[in-house]
């Protein structure tokens, strides 16, 4: 963990070894007005019911909009990962450290936790789930996270990970995509079950669900933190129009509501007087180009899309008011570059790549699949519209429901240009993810061996200079093979009443339940 809980090398007689400072939860009200009074009941708005369930075992990509929120609430967090920078802090978890080349960590936990059920939160129970992960018959899309990885209890509190391969910065693929454990107890007695049942050591427990309408969750008189959570209860309610989930607020009806993608939604939020909380981090919304097959096997095919686009144009109408990026990184991370890296739009150039390609027999005929949420709609419509007015390209659109894009993108990679939105607050461990050869969410079939190298380096340093070299490489080669385009920047963010105080987002932005409460 780094930053409020910054690891350090200390040099001893017999080697190196890694020292963790003193460090807290993370940031608290700081004012009487911030603080949050003990009571109340909440309610929060969100685009989706949680269709898969529950276990933490079963989910991948958490969306504040989605699941991410409902997870937070119940399983509260092993160790949390800020939204905006990725920095690591405690959350159940007392502390994460590793040996000098980052191969075995030691994880260690706070006293005397309890699952909301009476089985203690201790080493065995995180062994049990990371194992239950890796277990093929629990088909878990998060098994490649522990792929290789031996867990070890050395006591009560304290488990060994012993990984494959040294990695620096595996702090942070935990935080992000192994923090929430489920009660051991209630996962032997029927695993089946536990994606409807959930039972997680946090701050909530789960009282009643009503399939697309709401899911509400209680107090649970068991959480570690004494005095917390402040509220009762919190409600989520699900509402699929972005534009009613804020007007649910405006009326009184919620507290808070995650909007979606765009970025548009957080100033009408404002406008209409509510408070908006925000994290902005790197990367985004992403183009993702099939390199497996024609015609963006042809690296030129994916130049020329890149190049034919107008991303400050891009930006501006599919999102308005949102910005184009310049980097994989954000404006505000140490790995931004001082000037573009990315491909900028050259018009001349694009269409004489496209018109080389028809000579060469391989036109340049392709599919958007897009979800039918009207961003991404707009982008694929977007896209259509600019290359209509190039010679030796065709764009068709497909629509697909979330389940049907989950099918064939993201399982079968049977597309030829998709999108997905891929937050960089840290290049670990999304970035990996996405463009290493060997990624889990390396969708794009994309392979280089020296992008590779960058982000094992990357990977297993700690040196921040180590890291900034090893990030510009990556960098700069993908601004080379274009498998990827961001065109929008990134921000996660909360709309809320004045009357919620005491969010602070993290993973992809969401929020801390712990520390939610009604103003005093």
């Amino acid at each position: 963990m780094r930053n409020s809980c910054r690891w350090g090398l200390a040099s001893v007689a017999v080697g190196v070894a890694l020292v963790a400072t003193a460090c807290g939860a993370g940031p608290e009200p700081t004012t009487a007005s911030d603080a949050p009074r003990t009571g109340g009941d909440a309610t929060i708005v969100l685009g989706v019911d949680a269709a898969r369930g529950l276990d933490p075992a079963a989910l991948f990509n958490l969306t504040p909009s989605g699941d991410a929120n409902r997870m937070s609430a119940i399983f509260d967090v092993l160790f949390a990962a800020d939204a905006a920078t990725g920095e690591v802090t405690p959350g159940i978890g007392e502390s994460l450290t590793s040996d000098a080349d980052g191969r075995v960590w030691t994880l260690t936990l706070r006293a005397g936790v309890r699952f909301s059920d009476g089985t203690p939160f201790d080493a065995e129970a995180v062994k049990f789930n990371y194992e239950r992960i890796a277990d093929p018959a629990t088909k878990s899309p998060l098994a490649g996270l522990v792929a290789g990885v031996t867990f070890a209890v050395a006591d009560e509190r304290t488990l060994t990970i012993t990984l494959p391969a040294p990695n620096s910065q595996f702090d942070r693929t935990l935080a992000l995509n192994l923090t929430y454990i489920g009660s051991p107890t209630a996962l032997r007695a029927d695993p089946a079950a536990f994606a409807e049942k959930p039972v997680g050591a946090g701050p909530f427990v789960l009282e009643e669900w009503v399939r697309d309408d709401h899911m509400t969750l209680v107090r649970n008189p068991a959480y570690y933190q004494e005095g917390r959570p402040y509220l009762d209860s919190v409600t989520f309610r699900v509402i699929a129009d972005p534009v009613q989930r804020i007007n649910a607020v405006t009326t009184g009806q919620a507290h808070a509501a995650v909007p979606g993608s765009e970025l548009s939604f957080a100033q009408r939020a404002e406008g209409a007087g509510l408070a908006v909380t925000r994290a902005a981090a790197g990367g985004g919304p992403t183009l993702m180009f099939n390199t497996a097959r024609a015609p963006f096997d042809d690296v030129r095919a994916r130049r020329a899309v890149a190049l034919a686009i107008d991303g400050k144009d891009l930006a501006a109408v599919v999102d308005p008011g949102s910005s184009q990026p310049e980097s994989l990184y954000g404006p505000d991370s140490p790995f931004h570059p001082d000037e573009r890296v990315l491909p900028g739009q050259d018009k001349d150039e694009a269409q004489q790549l496209f018109t080389e390609l028809a000579a060469d027999g391989k036109p340049v005929r392709f599919t958007v699949s897009m979800p039918g949420s009207g961003f991404f709609r707009r982008t694929a419509e977007y896209l259509q519209s600019r290359l209509s007015q190039f010679r030796d390209v065709e764009v068709a659109i497909e629509v697909l429901d979330n389940a049907s894009l989950d099918r064939k993108v993201f399982q079968a990679r049977d597309f030829d240009l998709s999108a997905q939105i891929v937050p960089v607050p840290d290049p670990e461990p999304n970035l990996y993810k996405l463009l290493h050869s060997g990624g889990q969410t390396n969708y794009m079939s994309y392979s280089s061996p020296e992008v590779d190298a960058a982000l094992d380096e990357g990977r297993q340093s700690t040196d921040e200079a180590t890291r900034a070299e090893a990030y510009a490489t990556v960098e700069r080669l993908v601004a080379r093979d274009v498998p990827i385009l961001p065109f929008r920047n990134q921000a996660t963010y909360t709309v809320h009443s004045s009357d919620l105080v005491g969010l602070s987002l993290h993973g992809d932005g969401c929020l801390r339940y712990d520390r939610l409460g009604l103003a005093g």
